[in-house]
């Protein structure tokens, strides 16, 4: 199964969850900002984690996964 992605911070990450139902139907190589939650939450998480590939919307936050 292939995880959309998106580019953040100049590098493209996997999103393993927290992008809206439609993308999984469609499964665009990479997302736009109005197709993930919380969008300004991924940005200072991946700039919290600079060395994180994928990360998952759990409970209200992005987390690094990987």
């Amino acid at each position: 199964m292939a995880c959309p992605k998106i580019e953040v911070r100049g590098k493209r990450v996997i999103l393993l969850s927290g992008f809206h139902d439609v993308v999984k139907a469609t499964r665009p190589q990479v997302l736009d900002d109005a197709n993930v939650k919380e969008v300004d939450e991924l940005r200072l998480s991946a700039r919290m984690h600079p060395d994180a590939v994928a990360f998952g919307y759990v409970a209200g936050r992005w987390v690094p996964a990987a």
